[in-house]
């Protein structure tokens, strides 16, 4: 639209120009009339001789004055037709420019129209978002209930299930400790007799609890002792050999409390002796260093695991010179 309205103004300017040189064109021509017609008065005045030669003059003038006139109004056609010419070009690009304007304006209407049509669908896709939104909401709300519930309710048979196995765990336990205790005992006597020194079998018990002579609120239960002529084996059996257990036997050990419990053997050497099915390493080493027998099972049968090693560490020991000769250890 202002490049119409710059073409449009650009023709005017033109126009205006062309009218400007015409008026400055007749004016010019005027004045050269004036000239001439002056030029004839002066003639009058120089006499008749001049006369024929100014009206001849006066002819060629007007007849060159008529051609320019005529010139001067071909131009001003020519000019009035370009002008014509070029305000047709001019009202057609207006028109064009109008029409294009208003394809453009269609063109805005329509896009406008489509995007309302948009915008009414993507709200309702948003409405739908939203309703999809709460049902999934919903539907969250209710899994986690029901999570809920069923996490209670496994809770409660988690709760029951451990109530049961802790039973059968109590019962087990019970049942692996009288095992532990009847397949490690029936070796002890052997092992005492034949590989520890303890001598001949004067008795021989499993299971035994014992009061203290000293005291008779304290209590102990001690699961084999076997009183040999040479000396008294005590032995301590786990079903789990953990090194706690190895730590609180040496400790009884140590204290002397064995003496206030048995006081009948207190002039027999002690043998000590921590048994399980299984010993690890770790633990045999710890108690050979505190002067414990260590016995697992072995290929067939129970089997001391660490019999020179003890017996070379009580020899270093004042209290092994008392201790009894045992016999050779069987592999």
């Amino acid at each position: 639209m202002s490049a119409l309205q710059e073409q449009t103004a650009e023709l005017r300017v033109r126009t205006d120009r062309l009218e400007m040189a015409l008026e400055r064109f007749i004016e010019q021509t005027t004045a050269s009339i004036r000239n001439i017609e002056h030029a004839i008065r002066e003639m009058k005045d120089e006499g008749a001789r001049y006369r024929e030669e100014a009206d001849r003059r006066r002819e060629e003038d007007r007849a060159e004055a008529d051609k320019r006139q005529a010139e001067a109004d071909r131009r001003r056609e020519e000019d009035r037709a370009e002008a014509a010419k070029r305000w047709a070009e001019a009202d057609r690009r207006r028109e064009e420019a109008d029409r294009r304007q208003a394809e453009a304006d269609k063109r805005r209407e329509e896009d406008r129209a489509e995007a309302a049509k948009r915008w009414a669908e993507a709200d309702r896709r948003r409405e739908e978002a939203d309703r999809r939104q709460a049902e999934a909401d919903k539907r969250r709300e209710e899994d986690r209930a029901e999570a809920d519930r069923r996490r209670d309710e496994d809770r409660k048979r988690a709760a029951r299930a451990r109530k049961k196995m802790d039973r059968r765990w109590g019962e087990l336990a019970n049942r692996m400790g009288t095992l532990v205790q009847d397949i490690v005992a029936p070796s002890l006597p052997r092992i005492a007799r034949e590989q520890l020194g303890c001598g001949d079998e004067r008795s021989f018990s499993t299971v035994m609890r014992r009061v203290r002579s000293d005291d008779t609120h304290y209590r102990r239960e001690f699961d084999a002792i076997y009183v040999g002529t040479q000396a008294v084996l005590l032995n301590e059996t786990k079903s789990t050999a953990l090194s706690e257990y190895a730590t609180a036997f040496m400790r009884f050990l140590k204290s002397g409390e064995f003496e206030l419990y048995f006081p009948e053997h207190r002039d027999l050497p002690l043998v000590p002796v921590f048994s399980s099915l299984s010993l690890p390493d770790d633990l045999v080493t710890y108690l050979t260093k505190n002067g414990i027998y260590a016995v697992a099972m072995g290929k067939h049968t129970m089997r001391l695991l660490n019999g020179e090693a003890v017996r070379s560490r009580r020899k270093r020991t004042p209290a092994a010179e008392a201790a009894p000769t045992p016999a050779r250890e069987r592999p």
